[in-house]
């Protein structure tokens, strides 16, 4: 890999970094997902910095180009946070409906309240 790549890469990853640990001061990502980033770019960043490093993952796994060993980890990394990202959001879909039928129940049950409380003192006021 050429140095000016190399560089331009570790400029890039070092940019992205500060921008996910503003994100996690700001509150605007938890620490579970910001994690799971910054491994990935401290792992993106030592194949940056020891490129042989990539050229023997290629050889373990049969694959002739490193650029498509680095391609298959990006894509497989990829496919796991949308994985995550799906049961994520499925339980929180689900925690949703649970809460708006508890609302829905408790508005009902609110409503008899109401009205029970209304006809109670019509009857004494009646009296």
């Amino acid at each position: 890999m050429l140095i000016e790549l190399r560089l331009i890469l570790l400029v890039i990853i070092v940019a992205l970094f500060i921008f996910f640990i503003s994100m996690l001061r700001k509150k605007k990502l938890d620490l579970k997902y910001c994690l799971v980033w910054l491994i990935a770019l401290f792992g993106v960043a030592l194949f940056c910095a020891f490129p042989a490093w990539l050229d023997s993952l290629s050889d373990l796994l049969g694959i002739g180009v490193p650029v498509n060993t680095l391609f298959l980890v990006c894509i497989a990394f990829l496919t796991f946070i949308c994985i995550s990202l799906t049961i994520v959001v499925s339980r929180l879909s689900e925690r949703l409906r649970k809460l708006t039928q508890n609302i829905a129940i408790l508005e009902c049950e609110n409503e008899r309240n109401d009205t029970r409380v209304e006809s109670e003192t019509r009857n004494e006021e009646e009296k």
